[in-house]
């Protein structure tokens, strides 16, 4: 127990300092303000992309990919935007800026941020299928950046746990156990304070703190949203368990989105179908 408690004393202390911070570079935090905002900037938002490489291979690597099976090949980043269009090009850039970050040759974190890149890319793919579901046309092209960014505190936290580990400021990790409850009990403070700090909209913010709080806004509806995708997303990764269901349909978000049993069946299908989607690119 002592020795769990140092580890955690000195992962938050790390945190507090900006070196802790996942990488991202400058550009590419100033493109992610851009994908933010309510009415990005179309031409701005591709020079940003063609002006880094690698981002540029990783949009077009994405836009070609069997996510986005039936388009034809596209070549340059003004062909990909003008032939998918803004939220698309929004949503794979974001997706391309983040990828990088959820890698690792450490076997142990491995696993964490693999399955945690599996969740976030359910959870944007299931939010936007949702909110096209639900008609909440004024939503959508939010719903995949909310989705992705909403548990970047759980990426803060294994980020800066590896770093540590790494600097030999603490001799072996702590267990699975322990390090699911560490992410559960700050994940959500800590995603908060990461996107504040890369300036964010206050409404990304907001999902990051209040994802899991028993009480929260139930007039944001993007928030609900995000709430009830993220349940029903653990769901689907613990097993497809009748009560389960029973649980996610009694739910004060399926009540406030007004759905049945049905249709939340029907939005497991639709995750279901962009899982299969875009494992190819793992």
């Amino acid at each position: 127990m002592e020795e769990n408690k140092a580890i955690i004393d000195i992962l938050l202390a790390h945190m507090e300092k900006s070196e802790s911070i996942p990488p991202l570079s400058n550009n590419s935090i100033l493109l992610q303000r851009e994908l933010t905002k309510d009415s990005p900037d179309f031409k701005k938002m591709g020079n940003m992309i063609k002006s880094d490489p690698p981002l540029t291979s990783h949009v077009l690597k994405i836009a070609n990919s069997p996510v986005y099976k039936g388009l034809e090949q596209v070549d340059n980043v003004k062909e990909a935007l003008l032939r998918l269009g803004t939220n698309e090009i929004k949503n794979i850039a974001i997706w391309a800026i983040h990828q990088s970050n959820f890698k690792t040759k450490d076997p142990f974190i491995k696993k964490f941020k693999a399955n945690l890149w599996f969740h976030s890319l359910s959870c944007a793919t299931g939010a936007v299928w949702a909110a096209k579901y639900l008609e909440m046309d004024d939503i959508v092209p939010k719903a995949f950046i909310a989705g992705l960014l909403h548990d970047m505190g759980a990426l803060y936290l294994l980020t800066a746990l590896e770093k540590i580990k790494r600097d030999n400021k603490i001799e072996q990790y702590p267990s699975e156990f322990v390090l699911n409850a560490l992410i559960k009990k700050f994940h959500t403070e800590q995603g908060a304070q990461l996107l504040k700090h890369w300036n964010l909209p206050e409404q990304f913010i907001i999902i990051a703190r209040d994802h899991h709080t028993e009480n929260f806004d139930q007039s944001d509806m993007l928030l609900v949203l995000i709430r009830l995708i993220n349940k029903i997303c653990k769901k689907m990764e613990k097993g497809n368990k009748k009560e389960a269901t029973a649980i996610i349909v009694a739910c004060d978000e399926a009540n406030i989105l007004n759905l049945s049993e049905l249709g939340i069946a029907e939005i497991e299908i639709g995750i279901e179908a962009a899982q299969e989607k875009f494992k190819t690119l793992f």
